[in-house]
């Protein structure tokens, strides 16, 4: 299979072994590739492009300016178009790289740990109450605790037993 590109003139042998898996836009990249280098050793100087001016303009003399605007606006147009033949391609690993997220979890855990500035309790909580609303959803609801018996380290059977020794045997 033989190919002859536009600009240059060289042929580019193409063996089908190697490149039937490739698709057309990757043949295509890599013949403009090609054209491009094998161009730019023989060229010499490049002329500019103005398409504008394949195209008469109006002999008038108002609107001349406005016509020449709209003429270079569609100019741009067309040149902004994505294709694929302008694409530059990207290397797999740089787009990894820009995708790939990096772990902050080590940096943040030193400057936590790192800082022990700490504000007393009482400051803390001056500055709550003071952000806090005044509706009743907004208080804190202290709740009380509940007193436990106290459980003496004395059994019924000792107390009876300090009854008897201490008030006799009549009371009981």
């Amino acid at each position: 299979m033989h190919c002859r590109t536009q600009e240059g003139g060289t042929h580019v042998k193409v063996y089908r072994t190697s490149f039937e898996s490739m698709s057309a836009s990757l043949l295509r990249k890599g013949l403009d590739l090609l054209a491009s280098d094998t161009s730019a050793k023989y060229s010499g100087k490049k002329k500019g492009s103005n398409s504008h001016q394949d195209v008469p303009l109006s002999s008038r003399k108002t609107g001349v300016r406005k016509q020449l605007k709209r003429m270079r606006r569609q100019g741009l147009q067309q040149k902004e178009k994505a294709t694929a033949k302008d694409r530059v391609i990207k290397s797999a690993l740089e787009e990894f790289k820009k995708k790939s997220t990096t772990d902050h979890l080590s940096k943040n855990m030193k400057y936590f740990l790192g800082s022990h500035n700490v504000a007393n309790k009482d400051v803390v909580e001056k500055i709550l109450t003071q952000n806090r609303g005044r509706k009743s959803r907004d208080q804190v609801v202290k709740q009380k605790k509940k007193t436990q018996q106290v459980k003496s380290v004395f059994s019924e059977k000792d107390f009876k037993r300090f009854e008897k020794e201490y008030f006799g045997k009549k009371l009981s």
